[in-house]
């Protein structure tokens, strides 16, 4: 049985975002919190208590979702399993609630397993090859991935090959924070702090193998292909 989502949105109010989604542990090394974002969920409840359950679904499949909003993906789940705004498909319903469950977070870890429990054999099969899909496109590796890759591309921007090259005394304008500068030195560390923090991330909640957690070190070929590999497993 699915659980309340207003109940759920309740309990979750209180954590402290890292990521752009107020309702996920701060473990996870994600996107920061913007306004718009807080806006975006904010709209989301509101329309969904409204009645509007097609906008509502719109809203958290095609907004929220993506950006690796947890609540969201349960919400998701939660109109395929009811049907509200959507036909009602209990199968793929499981399969939100597996990508909701990811960070092991137990309100969404109870319900995942709850619903696990009432699928056939076949539903199983068929839950976890949309499971899969989901993964590849909006899952928490395939997420960091891509923010690893964007700031991979950043330092190595510095000198045009290698990342681990010592910055100049450059003041940098960071475009996510206008109107604040820092020293090219300060700049690149923060974001070699976040590789780090995101390739541990993924080394100790996957058996991903990561040597060398410096950025320096990285062979950004060898970790992607490594996370092509273990995207396809549910």
């Amino acid at each position: 049985m699915a659980a309340k989502p207003v109940a759920l949105l309740v309990l979750f109010l209180s954590l402290q975002p890292l990521v752009a989604d107020a309702q996920v542990p701060a473990a996870f090394p994600g996107a920061p919190a913007n306004l718009a974002t807080l806006k975006i969920q904010s709209k989301a409840e509101e329309v969904f208590e409204r009645g509007n359950y097609q906008r509502a679904f719109f809203i958290y499949r095609e907004e929220l979702a993506p950006i690796g909003d947890k609540y969201s993906q349960y919400m998701v789940g939660y109109m395929y399993l009811t049907g509200k705004g959507v036909p009602a498909d209990k199968v793929l319903a499981s399969a939100w609630y597996r990508l909701a469950a990811e960070r092991d977070t137990p309100q969404f870890v109870k319900v995942r397993d709850e619903l696990m429990d009432t699928l056939t054999a076949d539903q199983r099969a068929s839950s976890d090859r949309q499971f899969v899909e989901l993964k590849k496109q909006l899952g928490d590796l395939k997420l960091l991935m891509n923010a690893i890759r964007s700031d991979y591309e950043i330092l190595r921007s510095r000198t045009g090959s290698s990342i681990g090259s010592e910055t100049g005394p450059m003041t940098v304008i960071d475009p996510k924070r206008m109107g604040t500068a820092a020293s090219g030195a300060d700049f690149y560390g923060r974001i070699e702090q976040r590789m780090a923090e995101r390739l541990d991330y993924i080394a100790r909640h996957t058996n991903i193998s990561i040597e060398d957690l410096n950025p320096g070190a990285l062979d950004i070929s060898e970790l992607q292909a490594q996370v092509d590999r273990n995207l396809e497993s549910p």
